[in-house]
């Protein structure tokens, strides 16, 4: 089924190797998303991963390095982990993170690792724009990697995003208020506590029942805008 809620999804280890977080976890053919606890005082042993990820911290407050950079982060930041580079956290007290990344096929990335840029964010800190204007009225900040793309998103409540379908498979996690979708003829009803998949190519919408905040994440298509829903010429 499309839409999911973390409740009954099955706690997990997220990656016993390098952490004692444990989490809940919902994956699809290319990008998935995992809903983690770190305990107090835990860590991440550095470690770089052959997948990217992006976190974005809903509680508690975390010492992260990406790379040779290192910073405190807390509630209403994201952290972008590209793919081969090496990584590492340390809890100051439990810490809540959503984490998106890529699960699909790997994409070509240059064999030093993926794009150099900026690894930490702030949502308010950055530009806010409608996500793709020409059919949703959700609009937020959004933080680019080379494979997944994650916004903080806002749907004022009567609005709608109208019928369309996209290459790029696409998940959202539901942080406040309702919202029905319509997924290949299917209704959804999704609040707090949920989240929904909308797989490639499958003509959705999205009608907004309540002011609704969410996490966005879809992959990166080569050669398609997501704010145009178009391809490049």
């Amino acid at each position: 089924m499309p839409a999911f809620k973390w409740s009954e999804l099955i706690q997990e280890p997220i990656d016993p190797a390098h952490s004692p977080a444990k989490g809940r976890v919902y994956r699809g053919e290319k990008i998935g998303v995992e809903r983690c606890v770190y305990p107090a005082g835990s860590a991440a042993k550095p470690h770089a991963a052959s997948y990217e990820q992006i976190h974005c911290i809903l509680r508690g407050r975390a010492a992260y390095r990406v790379g040779e950079e290192e910073r405190t982060v807390g509630p209403g930041e994201a952290v972008l982990i590209r793919a081969k580079t090496e990584g590492s956290l340390r809890t100051l007290e439990e810490t809540v993170v959503m984490g998106f990344r890529d699960v699909g096929p790997v994409a070509a990335v240059p064999p030093s690792g993926g794009t150099k840029g900026a690894a930490f964010f702030r949502w308010d800190e950055m530009k806010s724009d409608f996500i793709t204007p020409k059919y949703s009225s959700g609009r937020g900040p959004t933080v680019s990697g080379d494979r997944i793309e994650v916004a903080f998103m806002f749907y004022p409540a009567g609005t709608e995003a109208k019928p369309h379908s996209h290459p790029n498979e696409q998940i959202q996690v539901a942080l406040k208020g309702k919202v029905r979708y319509v997924i290949g003829g299917q209704d959804h009803v999704v609040g707090p506590e949920g989240g929904i998949l909308m797989p490639i190519g499958v003509e959705h919408s999205v009608h907004v029942l309540e002011d609704y905040t969410v996490i966005n994440c879809k992959d990166v298509v080569p050669g398609f805008s997501v704010y145009d829903a178009a391809w490049k010429k």
